[in-house]
């Protein structure tokens, strides 16, 4: 609607007049409770820390006057002058002038934006913005704990910042709808909190194009054993080098990055490890020692060849060393052991496998791709009526009789050897297991895994698949390995949950469950549909 040059209500569009007045209406009639209830299905007690102060509109006029104007027809009776300040609208930064009018019938008013440039005629600019001020406690203590309830409550930070004029804090938050507290005063860090550093986004990137140096440096420390040194107590860096064969002064400053990633503890110039630097300790319980090394080392090198990769559909690890991974292995005996130790320090999460599984009494259990037993044993160990049988490769299972040993079931566990893409999958189980099988390959290779699996199993048997899914596009780590499979291997890779229920439904399986497990594993619970 155009904007004519009459003044008054005849110069603002029928949307900004619309909200003017019912903001003097909500303003005038709604308690701190209702007001708090646009934004919170139940506010709760929080409401009675709280004072309605009074309404922000935003409205697209373009000239101040004529928004006195208007005010007055509708009855509020404007105050003070009209400072000019800044806010975000419609994703950007703009100057705006303030009028503040007080609104008849009660202790409230209004205080609507008027932005210097003007807004998008549309509204979408606009939308939300109308929403109730409320006033928090001086007390710093009171509004903190206010803040922290209404953010548990589940608002979300949608701006905020210091008005030097009044010297008042204001912080908006958005649920429902929208709504802002003013405290006086300048509130650093609580508005810190509420917005982060003016240099967040800065900030946060050269934290992402630093990450290698964080990498290589726990890599080197766990390399040097440094872990191993100070396990018994502190360590001077002085003892540290001596033992390592490193230079003071140089491995110090490494130390010390370590220390502010909050791997060391530092008292003067000794250290001591913390609890996740304690990780990387060889005896550790579910020790990332070699898991740090292989990142650090093997498979750091094959991500500098990432681009490779994205350009060519290439493996970046055999164009980085010269063969695929499991080529490589079987020709560097040493790599071979570290990638052995890094994936059983991955598997920490297995013991809590077996709670999840529907286990039967009595029956069998077949784990497919089952290398060196840990799994299996596992489950028979939580099941004493089962009895196991472990099927993969010949040079995998080489320690799985050892560790079934270990484990209290090797008399009940039996092992055999096969290839699961060429030979039968033992048949009439009652539970079967593929863990960390699936994500080693593509769709076409998985579905030959799957029908072998299946053609093997009654209906109505058991399969327990034990991946990383990626549930939604927040799960850094599931994402963070699928890149990591497409590096590493040339088939590999991380299926969403609606990816694996559609692989498992052409393979003969139904989907029933997602049972989480710790860094992002789950358990995925499928039955064997009837033929």
């Amino acid at each position: 609607m155009p904007v004519t040059e009459t003044g008054g209500r005849e110069a603002l569009d029928e949307q900004d007049l619309r909200r003017l007045a019912d903001a003097v209406d909500f303003t005038r009639s709604a308690s701190t409770e209702r007001a708090l209830a646009t934004a919170l299905d139940e506010p709760g007690g929080v409401s009675a820390h709280l004072e309605f102060a009074h309404t922000a509109v935003l409205v697209a006029a373009r000239r101040v006057d004529d928004v006195v104007a208007a005010l007055v027809e509708l009855g509020v009776d404007p105050v003070g002058p009209a400072p000019t300040r800044s806010a975000r609208v419609g994703g950007r930064d703009v100057d705006v002038r303030l009028v503040r009018g007080a609104v008849p019938g009660c202790a409230r008013g209004l205080e609507v934006s008027v932005p210097v440039a003007g807004v998008g005629s549309s509204g979408s600019d606009r939308s939300g913005w109308a929403h109730p001020v409320f006033r928090a406690p001086a007390d710093d203590v009171v509004s903190r704990g206010v803040y922290a309830v209404l953010v548990d409550a589940g608002l979300a930070p949608d701006g905020g910042g210091h008005d030097p004029r009044e010297d008042s804090t204001w912080l908006r938050l958005r649920g429902r709808g929208r709504v802002e507290l003013r405290l006086p005063g300048h509130h650093a860090d609580l508005l810190r909190r509420h917005v982060g550093r003016p240099d967040e986004a800065r900030r946060a990137m050269f934290e992402l194009v630093t990450g290698a140096w964080r990498t290589r440096s726990v890599a080197a420390a766990a390399e040097l054993g440094v872990a191993d040194l100070i396990a018994g107590g502190s360590r001077t860096t002085a003892e540290l080098a001596e033992r390592t064969g490193t230079r003071p002064d140089k491995l110090r400053r490494v130390l010390a990055f370590l220390g502010a990633l909050g791997v060391l503890r530092r008292d003067g110039d000794a250290w001591e490890l913390t609890e996740a630097g304690a990780l990387l300790r060889a005896d550790a319980d579910g020790s990332l020692r070699d898991l740090a090394r292989i990142y650090g080392g093997l498979f750091y090198r094959s991500f500098s060849a990432l681009e490779h990769t994205l350009r060519t559909g290439g493996s970046a690890f055999e164009h980085s060393h010269g063969a695929l991974l499991f080529e490589h292995l079987a020709a560097h005996p040493a790599d071979a052991r570290l990638f052995e130790g890094a994936m059983a320090a991955g598997t920490s999460f297995l013991n809590l496998v077996p709670g999840l599984l529907d286990l039967p009494a009595t029956g069998a259990v077949v784990d497919v791709g089952g290398g060196d037993g840990r799994l299996l044993g596992l489950v028979l160990a939580a099941a004493p009526g089962l009895r196991g049988v472990l099927f993969d490769r010949p040079h995998v299972t080489g320690a799985a009789r050892e560790v079934l040993t270990r484990l209290g079931c090797a008399d009940r566990a039996e092992v055999v050897a096969g290839d699961f893409f060429r030979d039968p999958v033992p048949a009439g189980g009652d539970v079967y297991l593929l863990s960390r099988i699936l994500h080693d390959w593509d769709d076409e290779r998985a579905s030959a895994i799957l029908r072998n699996v299946r053609s093997a199993m009654p209906a109505g048997a058991l399969l327990a698949v034990v991946e990383r899914p990626i549930l939604d596009d927040r799960s850094v780590l599931p994402l963070s390995f699928d890149v990591h499979m497409m590096v590493n291997t040339p088939r590999g890779g991380e299926r969403t949950a609606d990816r694996h229920r559609e692989l498992l439904a052409r393979n003969g399986f139904t989907l029933e469950d997602i049972r989480g497990l710790p860094l992002d594993m789950a358990v995925l619970v499928a039955r064997a549909t009837a033929v």
